[in-house]
């Protein structure tokens, strides 16, 4: 360096507070980047979801207060499809009624096609 003009002499010799606190976060921003790299992340460990219990297998029971269920309702006590209850109206085997543009199933009728229905020997 060859030498200093006078702007640059005047500059070190009135240093701005700006570029202490300037130099501090810096340092500070070395400090927490040495800090990361000396202890490399690992992302948390989730704890393994336990296994569902799953309950044992109790006799399906119908609702004594309703008469009739639709198919969606008849499918959710079930616990079976509704494609298989409409197979079942269309064979004949659970009976049917038409409420308007509705189907409805009798709950008596729910009833025997359950009871008719074969038991398994376990």
């Amino acid at each position: 360096m060859k030498g200093l003009n006078a702007f640059q002499m005047t500059q070190l010799k009135h240093r701005d507070a700006r570029v202490f606190v300037m130099c501090q976060h810096l340092r500070a921003a070395i400090d927490v980047l040495e800090q990361i790299a000396s202890e490399p992340f690992q992302p948390p460990q989730k704890p393994k979801p336990e296994t569902p219990s799953v309950p044992a297998p109790t006799a399906v029971e119908i609702p004594p207060d309703k008469l009739t269920y639709t198919i969606k309702e008849a499918a959710a006590a079930l616990g079976v499809g509704r494609t298989t209850l409409w197979r079942a109206v269309s064979d004949g085997k659970l009976p049917a009624v038409k409420f308007g543009s509705r189907t409805l199933i009798p709950a008596d009728g729910l009833r025997q096609w359950i009871s008719a229905m074969p038991r398994s020997g376990k």
